[in-house]
């Protein structure tokens, strides 16, 4: 079994390779306003997932020939990405709305203010006393300013997502936000246990400890919940894409029932697999399309005999939404053949109770979605399909009325 010090820089390697590729893929997101922040935050949290990596901080100290001048730098990107992430909290609380300018500049003038303080202590300070284990001398200064600096963002930053996270509607976006809240709050607990350490000579081991899973945890959170929010359109748009091919069985059995309503010929198989571009758009008008067949095969071939026998035909399932559904499949399936067959439409004024249920705004796609999968099914049910075979019988019955 690894111990933790390896799991932990296996770790880090896996995060350097998912914050790079995020990265990397969302480049799009600059040409797109709402989506910057989350890509700049993204850029720093890169930068320090490679800065912290051993090796890096190794060849700093060499190139520079400056004891400890690479933990300055994993302090100063550091602190980069404590008032990033803090800038995004700001952004994600006053979007749609304006904010004060000292709230908006907050984060990177502590931060401006934070990097000259540590340029300065780490200039003043003999290299035997900079980032030791105990605070002396002038370096006492720097661990009081970095301590409230850390404890002005994390709180700042927590708090915000807090807020939000708990109200956001996108379950990718409640994850994400939820997470940079652990994340920004394990730095608490962090910068009070380094506080103890720093003044305490002889503090115990375990101490120690803690304090490195809370800043392992803080980097993981806010890693994750980040690339997280910078995949989120691209997993929204592919799950409308997957949710549109679903759909795309029952759209073409009624547009082929229902030329008249055909404005532009439905795509081949290979050309809508590959086609991701609108995916919200696509779907949604996949759904009308469905609706509009649906209500154009009641309107011009549904007879009230017609939707009483198929009332009748579903009488026997137990749910309620069973029988309905099923009700409304038989006559579907029985007006689509004659549609089909090139029947003359009747336009009796048929009830219009059996029409399926609108569900179609954006907060309930999904139930809607699942709406008319279970009514494709329905369709290709061996009691559907019989009744469909027989409505010969019943619609005869309506022809010399």
């Amino acid at each position: 079994m690894l111990d933790a010090p390896d799991l932990v820089e296996q770790a880090r390697g896996v995060l350097l390779l998912v914050v790079w590729s995020v990265l990397i893929l969302r480049i799009p997101a600059l040409w797109q306003p709402r989506r910057r922040p989350v890509w700049y935050v993204l850029v720093a949290l890169a930068l320090g997932s490679l800065v912290i990596q051993a090796p890096v901080g190794q060849w700093i100290d060499g190139a520079t020939g400056i004891a400890k001048a690479g933990e300055l730098a994993v302090a100063l990107v550091a602190l980069t990405d404590f008032a990033a992430v803090w800038w995004f909290a700001i952004r994600l609380h006053t979007a749609g709305c304006s904010a004060p300018a000292r709230l908006r500049h907050a984060p990177w003038v502590s931060g401006a203010t934070m990097a000259a303080l540590a340029l300065f202590f780490f200039a003043v300070t003999p290299a035997a006393e900079r980032f030791g284990e105990q605070a002396r001398g002038g370096w006492t200064g720097y661990m009081v300013a970095w301590i409230a600096y850390g404890l002005l963002t994390a709180v700042g930053a927590g708090a915000l997502f807090w807020k939000h996270g708990l109200t956001m509607r996108s379950p990718v976006l409640r994850v994400s936000v939820l997470a940079l809240a652990l994340g920004t709050s394990a730095e608490v607990p962090y910068l009070v246990v380094r506080t103890v350490r720093w003044i305490t000579p002889d503090s115990a081991p375990e101490l120690a400890v803690t304090g490195f899973w809370c800043s392992f945890a803080r980097f993981v959170l806010v890693a994750l919940g980040c690339s997280l929010a910078a995949l989120e359109p691209l997993l929204k748009a592919l799950l409308h894409w997957y949710r549109r091919q679903r759909l795309r069985g029952l759209w073409l059995l009624l547009r082929q029932a229902t030329p008249e309503l055909v404005v532009v010929p439905p795509p081949s198989r290979g050309a809508d697999l590959l086609d991701l571009s609108h995916g919200w758009e696509q779907l949604h008008q996949r759904v009308i399309d469905i609706r509009d067949s649906i209500t154009y095969l009641h309107d011009g071939w549904a007879s009230p005999r017609l939707l009483e026998e198929a009332r009748r035909c579903a009488a026997g399932a137990r749910a309620p939404e069973s029988r309905r559904l099923t009700a409304t499949a038989c006559w579907i399936e029985a007006t689509r053949r004659e549609a089909r067959a090139g029947v003359p439409k009747r336009h009796l004024g048929a009830d219009k109770g059996l029409l399926p249920q609108v569900l179609a705004d954006d907060s309930t796609m999904c139930r809607e979605i699942g709406h008319l999968l279970r009514l494709h099914r329905a369709l290709r049910s061996r009691q559907v399909r019989d009744f469909a075979d027989d409505v010969r019988t019943y619609t005869s019955l309506t022809v010399g009325r």
